[in-house]
């Protein structure tokens, strides 16, 4: 089974936590469950664009080449 906690907010936090999850038909718990996994999803969308923002510039370009090369032969033999 699940363990229960509590956990202490402000009590304006706890009503628009309250008031938001009933909107959407959840459990306080639930949205409070939904909010952390798109707050992670976010970290993990940030960290990627990080990467790619210190990714060096041969290595793009590399990749766009190899891009175009797959795209050109992406529909070689389908017309026979």
């Amino acid at each position: 089974g699940v363990s229960m906690t509590t956990i202490k907010v402000d009590s304006a936090v706890r009503d628009r936590l309250n008031a938001e999850a009933r909107k959407r038909g959840l459990t306080a718990g639930s949205f409070v469950e939904e909010i952390l996994d798109a707050w992670a999803r976010e970290q993990r969308f940030a960290a990627i664009r990080e990467a790619m923002a210190h990714t060096p510039r041969d290595l793009v370009d590399s990749y766009g080449a190899e891009l175009s090369t797959l795209d050109t032969l992406a529909g070689d033999g389908l017309g026979e």
